[in-house]
């Protein structure tokens, strides 16, 4: 009963971070289309998400994806069937990436402490790579766009870079470091 707790928990934790990722970069779309292509937010998400709970939390992952894909975008033009399928892209991306490190025995993410910041850089860069293939490939099945494949992917992995680091970067070195002076430590 208490791991049908945790994985319920996981999950909807994992959710509510990259929903609120996306949420985010709603905010930014008021100011500028262009700064919010530039960083997208929810990869960052995604990579700590996986990172923190591994990846049993794909259905959290996934469900934010949709969610965030059909109400705080509407990215997908009405096309359900395409949107969840690069919703499912996006979510699958990071544990392709990372299982690969994994089994290259580059790092196994399984301790967050031997992780350096190489790791990280390599697994963000690996991501966006991946999603923007599996993304391109799944929107070149609608014959109602005309994507152009430099252009397409060339964006796609400049906004998954930027938002990522920028993510990874606000938690790790801003929020993990105020939550340890807020929360006292507990004497071993």
């Amino acid at each position: 009963m208490q791991s049908t707790i945790n994985y319920l928990a996981e999950n909807l934790i994992a959710f509510l971070s990259v929903f609120f990722a996306a949420y985010l970069m709603t905010t930014f779309v008021n100011y500028t289309v262009e700064l919010s292509a530039l960083f997208y937010l929810p990869l960052g998400a995604k990579i700590l998400m996986y990172l923190l709970f591994g990846f049993r939390i794909f259905p959290g992952i996934l469900a934010a994806c949709i969610t965030s894909g059909v109400i705080l975008f509407d990215s997908w033009g009405g096309n359900l069937l395409l949107g969840t399928l690069s919703a499912c892209a996006g979510a699958t991306a990071p544990i392709i990436v990372m299982s690969g490190m994994k089994l290259a025995k580059m790092c196994d993410f399984d301790h967050l402490g031997d992780i350096d910041f190489r790791h990280i850089l390599t697994l963000v860069m690996g991501v966006s790579v991946v999603s923007s293939l599996l993304k391109y490939f799944v929107f070149a099945q609608s014959i109602y766009l005309d994507l152009a494949i430099f252009d397409f992917i060339t964006h796609y992995i400049a906004g998954d870079v930027m938002g990522a680091l920028l993510v990874i970067y606000l938690v790790l070195k801003v929020l993990v470091p105020l939550i340890q002076r807020i929360v006292p430590q507990q004497a071993s």
